[in-house]
């Protein structure tokens, strides 16, 4: 009767979890024994008879009806097996790996006693079990089919399970097979598996790994009060209590219960003294460290045998070691300059800064410095806590000894684009006289006084200044611990444009000219010593001058020197015009001057856009005049060039159109001759500049055809060519 009404009660916190295990679904207890084979870097020992009738292999493949103990697969069967390590992936881990073959006593492969259990207890038992058998090498007949079973030492069988056949698997899948059962007055009992695979060639092979018993009762499930999750972080010798709650289902008649905790992860755990109910009062905040926290519970006197009981997950706390004292200067200065704060007070870690040194309240970062105050700190970890000792500050604040100016002034624009290099630093003695100062230079006030390097000028000798740019804002650091703003402000005046090209000519038959420098300056200076707005330099004279000119701005000044050469020039003596022509549209010309040509001169072929180039490209046939003119305004030449051309055919029919061939603007070239041939080389026809063809020969009318022509030129230079007369 007693055993009945312990399995009726344990079946409410037990079912079958899975497709292959009845497995506990309440809560486990830790392991009261272990079967992990081991662990080695080569094969391990040999298991004995008494617990396998199979085998031992110490090296190389397995063979029928062996076994072996290994961390791998490899090279145990060739490829007929996977490679696989132990079932937790320990390279170094044992397994038990198991050639199957048919052996009296029911294939029975595995059979150990276990001793140590507890009384009055229900247990689960599992195991790990992998068909090591690789389909790709077309061994798929047989597959493991295995039986556990649990019994008495005089051979009452109190729970067993069978696997049914386990696939095989593409990559070999480690799977947790199990079973719950329940002791009476037994501590110790058999555990038997065997293969009741119809055959075990070929296929039918396993690896057996992590056997396990764990005592299993009602699900405990445990929390914190008035916490979301089940951990908590606290500093040392903090005065906290936290209340660790407990609650378990149903199942034990007599249910008792014992807090635990560990110091080193959940290797080890230590009965708390006296914490014996649902609930614990978490206190002790004494020592620094991780410890974990949890509850077992067993029913009635089991309770005293660590074998019996069950456990709740672990709740977890994190101690953090009291910070140790901040350093730091004991009096600091500061400068009225700075608006100091306290988060302008130097310390060596983070802090937490008081009004008193004890009993005070914490003061803001941003609190105001005041004159003559002390400030108190504790050093802050990134945890919140505090260290024990406090670190006391004493403030004086101070107001700058220099006397700094801002800077207005006038810049030049050099080139008149509204941007000029200023040399920043140039402005430092007349913002203030020091020696040892530190200047650096902003684009906005806020950046200079919080020393952004945002705002920061990284090259103040040559800064961009613009139309755009408003103030700069030198920062002066000074050894009184302070620093002033001292603003620069500079507006870009125009600097005088002098209207001299750097050649002045004195035309060919002038003696002398008449160099201007500008009206309105307030001052001149030619290299020459005069000063008047302009000079007279006489062909005797040529050579490089110079002209200063100056005007003011209030009391600043800007000067502009303009340097020239005083050359001769002339207008142009053409030499020679080149022409290509010949073509509708991709003739040229190109202008050739005399040595005699002493300017600087430039080419039009309309007298409305000239060009410094002497050629001119892509021009269709026909009258063109070029001119030539002087750039320091000695004159223009003009000439007359032609570029001809030819019909491309002629209908000579009477009708008034197209009835004569002849050149192009022949008439610009009077000694022009021309000869027309048919395509035999006889000679039809010779025209001069004035005449034309009518496509007759000896008074008769020539047929359709082509004909060819050779055009003699005055320069004596030939161009062939042919037409086509149509009728």
């Amino acid at each position: 009767m007693q055993k009945n009404h312990i399995l009726y009660s344990i079946i409410l916190f037990l079912t079958s979890s899975q497709a292959y295990s009845q497995l506990c679904e309440g809560s486990l207890g830790d392991p009261v024994v272990e079967i992990n084979f081991g662990s080695g870097t080569n094969r391990g020992a040999a298991l004995g008879a008494d617990i396998t009738a199979f085998t031992y292999s110490a090296s190389g493949t397995l063979d029928e009806g062996e076994y072996t103990i290994a961390n791998t697969t490899s090279g145990l069967k060739d490829n007929a097996w996977h490679t696989t390590t132990d079932h937790t992936g320990d390279s170094n881990g044992y397994m038990m790996v198991i050639n199957s073959a048919v052996l009296a006593n029911e294939g029975v492969f595995y059979t150990k006693t276990v001793t140590g259990l507890c009384a009055n207890t229900t247990f689960e038992f599992s195991a790990w079990l992998m068909n090591i058998m690789n389909p790709s090498a077309g061994t798929d007949e047989y597959h493991p089919d295995v039986t556990f079973r649990i019994s008495d030492t005089s051979g009452n069988i109190l729970g067993s399970y069978n696997t049914g056949d386990i696939a095989q698997s593409s990559s070999g899948v480690w799977q947790q097979y199990g079973f719950f059962f329940t002791l009476d007055a037994e501590t110790e009992v058999v555990i038997t598996m065997l293969n009741s695979a119809p055959s075990a060639h070929p296929g039918n092979d396993i690896a057996l790994d992590d056997i396990a018993f764990r005592p299993c009762g009602p699900t405990i499930s445990n929390s914190i009060e008035d916490e979301e999750i089940n951990s908590i972080s606290v500093c040392q010798n903090d005065n906290v209590s936290y209340t660790f709650q407990t609650t378990i289902s149903d199942g034990y008649s007599n249910p008792q219960y014992q807090w635990q905790y560990s110091g080193d992860f959940g290797l080890t755990w230590i009965d708390i003294a006296g914490a014996t109910s649902l609930y614990y009062t978490y206190t002790d905040t004494s020592t620094a460290g991780i410890f974990y926290y949890r509850i077992t519970a067993a029913n009635g006197s089991n309770i005293n045998s660590s074998s019996c009981r069950i456990t709740s997950e672990e709740i977890f706390v994190e101690v953090f070691e009291t910070p140790e004292a901040l350093t730091g200067e004991s009096e600091q200065l500061f400068c009225t300059t700075q608006n100091p704060t306290i988060s302008d007070i130097e310390v060596n870690a983070m802090a937490i800064w008081y009004d008193a040194e004890s009993n005070g309240t914490i003061l803001p970062n941003t609190t105001n410095l005041i004159d003559g105050a002390t400030y108190y700190a504790k050093k802050e970890t990134i945890s919140g806590c505090e260290s024990d000792e406090i670190f006391a500050v004493s403030v004086s604040i101070v107001s700058p000894t220099l006397i700094v100016n801002n800077i207005s002034t006038i810049a030049c624009d050099t080139n008149n684009d509204n941007i000029e290099i200023i040399d920043l630093t140039a402005f430092e003695p007349e913002i203030t006289n020091c020696n040892d100062c530190i200047f650096s230079y902003f684009t906005s006030q806020t950046d200079a006084e919080n020393y952004s390097e945002d705002g920061l000028i990284l090259t103040p000798t040559n800064f961009e200044w613009t139309i755009d740019s408003n103030t700069i804002f030198t920062r002066i650091d000074s050894s009184d611990n302070c620093y002033q703003i001292a603003e620069i402000s500079i507006n870009l005046e125009t600097s005088p444009t002098i209207p001299i090209d750097d050649y002045v000519s004195i035309c060919e038959g002038y003696n002398s000219v008449v160099i201007d420098a500008g009206y309105g300056f307030n001052d001149y200076l030619w290299s020459t010593g005069e000063t008047s707005q302009t000079i007279t330099i006489t062909s005797e004279n040529l050579g490089t001058y110079w002209v200063s000119v100056t005007e003011y701005y209030g009391t600043y000044a800007c000067t502009s020197t303009n340097e020239f050469e005083v050359i001769i020039s002339n207008s142009a003596i053409i030499s020679n015009i080149e022409i290509e022509d010949w073509t509708d549209n991709d003739n040229s010309i190109t202008i050739y001057l005399s040595d005699l040509s002493l300017g600087n001169y430039e080419y039009s072929i309309d007298d409305l856009n000239y060009q410094d180039s002497n050629s001119f490209n892509g021009l269709s046939s026909g009258e063109y005049t070029v001119y030539v003119r002087d750039k320091n305004g000695c004159g223009i030449i003009q000439e007359v060039v032609y570029l001809l051309n030819y019909p491309k055919f002629f209908t000579p029919n009477g009708d008034g159109t197209n009835d004569t061939w002849y050149i192009k603007d022949a008439l610009s070239e009077p000694t022009l001759m021309v000869k027309i041939y048919n395509r035999y080389g006889k000679l039809l026809k010779t025209l001069d500049a004035n005449s034309v063809w009518d496509g007759t020969y000896g008074g008769n009318k020539l047929p359709t055809s082509d004909y060819w022509f050779v055009v003699t030129r005055a320069s004596g230079r030939n161009y062939r060519g042919h037409f086509s007369l149509k009728r």
